[in-house]
């Protein structure tokens, strides 16, 4: 029963920060098992040594993340709504970024240079351009040569300015959510 609880809590906490701020959170629920399943069904994990995720909301592709990635992969956990992410700090003990545009800034502080999986759950479609843009030239700077980068989206808004940037853009459908969702799998930076 607790567990149940939590999950009310959780949606409860995720469609109120949802009213207050769509353009910020994108979403009225988190992401089903299904979609979390979808979006990291092809990591190979042995060779995840560090991992940056965008959005990441109540936690619940962060939680899969941890429960997958090897003991020494280094995470990285971005989410700009300070209710979420001190929530996030408190279920994981993680410390959590609050602005995906940081990601470059962080890798070198951390003295690391680039990350072998991005996962994004950010709303592109509604997110004001610049930023989009600004996260977009990160992950284009930081993902490494033979990294992957996985991202949700509820349109296939994001198609295009995806193959410009990568070799090898695959999408899912993904109907066992609300509400139904594409996954992005894309591999191979351009130029």
């Amino acid at each position: 029963m607790p567990q149940v609880d939590q999950n009310i809590k959780e949606k409860m906490l995720f469609i109120k920060k949802f009213v207050a701020e769509p353009r910020m959170i994108g979403s009225i629920t988190p992401s089903s098992p299904q979609l979390v399943a979808s979006m990291l069904c092809n990591v190979d994990w042995d060779k995840i040594a560090c991992i940056a995720e965008f959005g990441a909301g109540t936690g619940v592709v962060t939680k899969a993340i941890m429960k997958n990635k090897l003991p020494q992969s280094r995470l990285f956990v971005f989410e700009i709504e300070d209710d979420l992410r001190q929530k996030l700090i408190r279920d994981t003990g993680l410390d959590i970024y609050d602005d995906a545009r940081r990601l470059p800034h962080v890798l070198r502080e951390e003295r690391l240079r680039k990350v072998d999986l991005i996962v994004s759950g950010l709303p592109y479609a509604v997110l004001p351009q610049e930023v989009t843009a600004a996260v977009l030239d990160g992950i284009s700077r930081t993902l490494a040569e033979d990294g992957m980068f996985v991202a949700f989206q509820y349109s296939l808004h994001m198609k295009s300015a995806f193959e410009r940037i990568f070799k090898e853009v695959k999408i899912r459908f993904v109907m066992m959510n609300i509400p139904p969702a594409f996954v992005y799998e894309c591999r191979g930076l351009k130029g």
